[in-house]
């Protein structure tokens, strides 16, 4: 579509703020929608999220995102704790134009423009003012009536403005010991770096990851369409005031849904000049808003929710979401992790560094403390932090292995190159000047000028600087405790392989005496003898030993075969795979 987006802006209305019948059946595709979700954690399952998140996980994670309803409240109001905890509270709001954009970068900028400071009280005063102007009453309209009031100002909508206080920094969350919910493990203030998150090995404080941040919105503040950094757990709290509108994409559909955007919202300059990942680079802004029937019309999994106060909001990682504020509200977000999310966050480092995207956390650092610390307790076997389930000791340490393989190979086929020289350095966080990868393992780095390092993931020829002199591999002090976990791992690996083997053998062995004994050779008739022939008794046993050969002959050349490659033409035996199709075909 030549220039423009394919959300076309319907006609302006004059003169009123009530919705006609034609608009109501525009945007009748809002009762379309279905709802994810919601779970009603008891007291007792609400003392362990980790464990709570874990069990409606499976579930709650094919939808993108899910509800979670409090059973406690907290004692301690946020205007309480905001302007009575904290001295001088004030935050800074930014402007968001009612409209659908033409997603070019004006817009893109234009979204986001810095609005007043406000204190808690002044911007509540602001909010309820503005709610009242439009729908002549204080509250209680249904959520299905805001909606498409919303939807509609946005397609209609030219001159129109609200104010939206993002990314403040800090907790609405109460100190005071008697606080319930405060005290409880879902105090965000803790919540992503609780004992099971991967996010409690970083270092530093990350405002937004590993702090919370507060969300304090207005009638139609809204929250565009993004995907988490580095596709991690999102989880939001509606500490008071008026509902939110969610919308939400399973992260499965996350492709889809970044495709759709390619081709059915952003115009083709942006296009032009991005490339394929230009979708990706502008969603990543977080200024990108429109409807969700898009993704309806194009077949793309969609679901909302209704977030009141006192509930939680869980998005799954790389589920994108958006929504909006039914008037005035604070809320209050922060990232976390688990075990399964480590492939997930594998495949978000590499996508920043084809696209050169700073990171936010260091992932390789986190991937290679947490498997430490599994390889650590796994030789300590009372040690109760020891990973139980299998497809969370997996995930660490598959994407760990890849890690490791890669820099033991490198420095193997470097060991004897005589322009690398070989340091060691101490632990911190560097990132690769080339494409911002984090290198915790080792790099590159010229010793003399100390120019800005480079991962060991670019092939750079020649290993000089540009100050002409070459190279120095730095590498961490630690790296043969890491190349010794691995190792580790890796023969453990091999041996739950050979344990699986020999349990395929034992089935393949039970199930030719099962065949044996619904066949018995004395029914068979052959030139090899009859059941009162000389030697008979011990055939039997003779075809139950020639199964088992075969059995294991063929299951040992698969494994042969998936770890060191397919055989060549020459080394198949051609007839043996011949009477195999021929037998299959005649079967």
């Amino acid at each position: 579509m030549a220039g423009k987006s394919s959300i076309t802006q319907p006609a302006t209305r004059h003169g009123t703020n009530k919705l006609t019948k034609n608009d109501l059946a525009d945007l009748e595709w809002t009762n379309r929608i279905p709802e994810c979700p919601t779970y009603y954690p008891s007291e007792h399952e609400f003392d362990h999220p980790s464990v709570y998140l874990q069990k409606i996980a499976p579930e709650a994670s094919k939808y993108g995102m899910c509800k979670i309803v409090s059973p406690i409240a907290a004692s301690n109001p946020p205007a309480f704790v905001l302007m009575k905890e904290k001295r001088d509270f004030k935050f800074e709001t930014n402007l968001q134009p009612l409209r659908l954009s033409k997603w070019n970068e004006k817009d893109a900028i234009t979204f986001s423009m810095s609005g007043r400071k406000y204190t808690y009280e002044e911007f509540e005063a602001l909010a309820n003012k503005t709610f009242f102007s439009r729908f002549h009453c204080s509250g209680g309209l249904p959520s299905s009536c805001v909606e498409k009031e919303f939807w509609h100002e946005m397609m209609h909508g030219k001159k129109g403005k609200v104010e939206y206080g993002i990314n403040v920094e800090g907790s609405a969350f109460s100190c005071d010991p008697d606080d319930r919910l405060g005290t409880s493990k879902w105090n965000l203030k803790n919540f992503s770096r609780l004992l099971q998150s991967p996010l409690r090995l970083v270092d530093m404080e990350i405002p937004g990851i590993t702090d919370p941040m507060l969300y304090i919105g207005m009638l139609f503040s809204m929250f565009a369409w993004h995907v988490e950094d580095h596709y991690l757990y999102s989880i939001n709290y509606n500490h008071s005031g008026a509902s939110k509108t969610w919308y939400g994409v399973p992260g499965y559909a996350a492709s889809q849904f970044e495709k759709i955007v390619l081709q059915h919202v952003y115009c083709n300059k942006i296009l032009t000049k991005h490339g394929e990942d230009g979708a990706f680079r502008f969603l990543a802004q977080k200024t990108t808003m429109f409807p969700p029937n898009v993704m309806l019309q194009h077949d793309v999994e969609v679901y909302k929710a209704v977030q009141n106060p006192g509930e939680f909001i869980i998005t799954f990682p790389r589920a994108y979401h958006a929504g909006f504020s039914h008037g005035f509200n604070c809320g209050e977000a922060v990232n976390f992790a688990n075990d399964e999310w480590f492939p997930l966050g594998a495949a978000a480092s590499r996508r920043y560094a084809l696209l050169r995207m700073m990171p936010l956390i260091p992932y390789e650092e986190i991937l290679c403390k947490e498997a430490m610390f599994v390889y650590k307790s796994s030789r300590v076997r009372s040690s109760k932090n020891k990973p139980e389930d299998k497809a969370s000791y997996n995930a660490i340490v598959q994407p760990f292995l890849h890690l490791m393989q890669f820099y033991m190979t490198y420095l193997l086929q470097q060991k004897s190159s005589r322009n690398l020289q070989r340091s060691s350095n101490t632990s911190g966080l560097v990132i690769c000047r080339i494409c911002h990868r984090d290198c915790y393992v080792a790099y590159l780095l010229c010793k003399y000028c100390f120019s800005h390092p480079i991962c060991l993931f670019h092939d750079i020829a020649p290993h000089t600087c540009i100050c002409g002199r070459f190279y120095s591999i730095f590498k961490r002090n630690d790296i043969f405790e890491l190349e010794e976990a691995a190792k580790s791992f890796q023969q453990e690996k091999k041996c739950n392989e050979t344990f699986s083997l020999s349990s395929i053998f034992s089935c393949y062995r039970n199930e030719c005496i099962k065949h044996l004994e619904d066949h018995p050779w004395h029914e068979e008739n052959s030139v090899r003898g009859t059941a009162n022939s000389p030697g008979a008794a011990s055939k039997p046993k003779t075809k139950i030993a020639d199964c088992i050969k075969h059995s294991v002959e063929n299951k040992t050349r698969m494994l042969h075969w998936r770890n060191y490659g397919l055989p060549s033409v020459k080394g198949t035996n051609r007839p043996e795979i011949v009477y195999n199709l021929r037998k299959r075909k005649s079967n």
